[in-house]
């Protein structure tokens, strides 16, 4: 079989999407899968320019032609977007006929440029749908929610997702999204599979001679750590508050790790207040990842109200696989807080509860052995329910039911060993 995954940004970019797929890619041809990825010449923020094309790990790369103004300013952005939807449609009529595209949400809409050419050559098409638009923008307050902006970009999203032959989504929550913008007749299209990390990766350290904590003086603090996009769909205001409360606690330090739109409000908040409680770095090297979150006591993921379903923090998996317990902050209808909670594997604060989650910090604080147990567990669901092998397990089935290439009941789901038979049947 052989597969093109469709994003805006592929290997080496440090974005979550970016990540996600290039550690899938590389274990689906380690499964016998021929993979090529399709993306920009762009990083997320901008930047240089990568190559034209790269093999990594036995995936082809093919980057189209495209600007790399990243994420800065709304032109910017937008002139991004469209020139990847040209560069992306020409690479697609120009490549060798695959079997399959798998099309995500970077930038919005790319899986109608996916379906577009699919039907086009005659390939199946795949919408793996990481963030629901325009109903994101709708939440943030970038789009009226009954403008004729929002109403078309509506309309065109419901018209990829009842097209495209299958629908993976990243949880419960959002299948239940996808489920009101296609007929009753395709629900049973639509896959969830959850995010992942890689397991080895991120395994629990706790080593006191860490090298992350050692260069940043973070010895003998109590250490709650965000690391990842400081980006709009977060929730910071309830955590910097929090901080604000806690100043005076000297042992207690907030550390912010990574890039985005919120970056200059978290640091305007710093400076307006004059806190000394809180350290803000810019992104680490991915080799550095498991110090950098191994320095973390509590592990946070937020997410803005109103966001539950539209917009699923990949990180969650990534602190779970570093045995730290997870800290939600934000909409507690979101599938990050039913984790926590149906797991036992942390605690969720909802906005504005900055009182609160100051409370739970001092007493995560003062009781180290209640914080490793909650760590453990972690650990524990992250290997029996989100790792990377089970997530790649996951996409199998879900491609084998895509090009119908095993006679299977629809409320079966077939072994990994058949799909992977099925799809090598197809190479």
């Amino acid at each position: 079989m052989r597969i093109i995954i469709l994003n805006q940004y592929f290997y080496p970019d440090h974005s979550a999407t970016s990540q996600l797929m290039t550690d899938l890619a590389a274990s689906l041809v380690q499964k016998g899968v021929a993979v090529t990825a399709l993306a920009g010449r762009g990083r997320y923020n901008g930047g240089d320019r990568l190559a034209p094309r790269e093999d990594y790990q036995g995936v082809k790369i093919e980057r189209a032609w495209a600007s790399s103004f990243g994420k800065r300013n709304l032109i910017g952005r937008l002139t991004d977007y469209l020139s990847f939807y040209l560069g992306a449609t020409w690479k697609l009529l120009r490549l060798p006929k695959h079997d399959l595209i798998m099309a995500l949400t970077t930038p919005p809409l790319i899986s109608l440029v996916a379906l577009l050419i699919g039907r086009l050559r005659g390939m199946r098409v795949i919408a793996l749908v990481q963030d629901v638009y325009p109903d994101v923008a709708v939440a943030l307050g970038a789009l009226q929610a009954d403008s004729l902006t929002t109403r078309l970009l509506d309309a065109l999203n419901r018209l990829a997702l009842r097209h495209v032959n299958r629908v993976i989504v990243l949880g419960e929550c959002m299948r239940r999204l996808i489920m009101k913008k296609v007929p009753p007749s395709q629900h049973s299209r639509i896959d969830v599979i959850h995010n992942w990390a890689d397991g080895s990766e991120f395994a629990p350290i706790t080593d006191e001679a860490n090298p992350f904590i050692l260069a940043h003086k973070l010895q003998d603090k109590f250490v709650l750590l965000f690391s990842g996009n400081l980006g709009h769909v977060n929730e910071f205001a309830t955590v910097l508050e929090a901080a604000r409360r806690l100043r005076e606690r000297a042992d207690i330090r907030f550390l912010f790790i990574g890039e985005g739109a919120k970056r200059d409000d978290i640091e305007r908040f710093i400076a307006a207040h004059e806190l000394t409680n809180i350290l803000v770095l810019p992104y680490q090297p991915r080799h550095l990842l498991r110090h950098s979150l191994a320095a973390g006591d509590a592990l946070l993921v937020t997410l803005a109200e109103g966001l539950a379903g539209l917009s699923v923090p990949s990180k969650t998996y990534a602190i779970m696989a570093a045995g730290r317990p997870l800290l939600f902050v934000g909409d507690l209808q979101s599938d990050a807080a039913r984790l926590v909670k149906e797991y036992d594997c942390g605690a969720a604060v909802a906005a504005g509860e900055s009182e609160k989650l100051a409370h739970l910090i001092r007493e995560w604080a003062a009781h180290q052995a209640q914080l490793a147990a909650l760590g453990a567990r972690a650990r524990t669901v992250f290997d029996t329910h989100f790792s990377r092998e089970l997530a790649v397990h996951h996409y199998l089935e879900s491609f084998a039911k895509c090009l119908n290439v095993a006679a299977v009941p629809p409320d079966q789901t077939p072994s990994e060993a058949d799909a992977i038979k099925a799809l090598g049947s197809e190479r």
